[in-house]
């Protein structure tokens, strides 16, 4: 599984499970560096649901930008595996 920690990431589209300020959150403790903005120092773009417009274009341009995507449910997976190695430290 990727690793995120350290990465610069940038959320996009409408996040299903979770608002905006909750995905911030879980990123930042989880080691990841949410921004705001897309740079060229962004890791990777997170994307949630992408409307597309009456011409078949995506209703962001942050896709555009050749930044590596991963869906919210790659996102939400590695959430999920930094807790379990967090939960298994605490077995030891």
């Amino acid at each position: 599984m990727l690793d995120l920690r350290d990465c610069k990431i940038v959320f996009t589209g409408r996040l299903t499970t979770m608002t905006r300020e909750q995905a911030f959150s879980l990123a930042d403790v989880f080691g990841a560096k949410p921004q705001t903005w897309i740079t060229k120092q962004t890791d990777y773009l997170i994307v949630g649901l992408i409307e597309i417009s009456l011409d078949g274009e995506p209703t962001t341009k942050k896709l555009l930008t050749g930044t590596p995507t991963l869906s919210e449910r790659d996102f939400l997976a590695w959430c999920q595996a930094r807790l379990t190695q967090w939960s298994r430290s605490l077995d030891h």
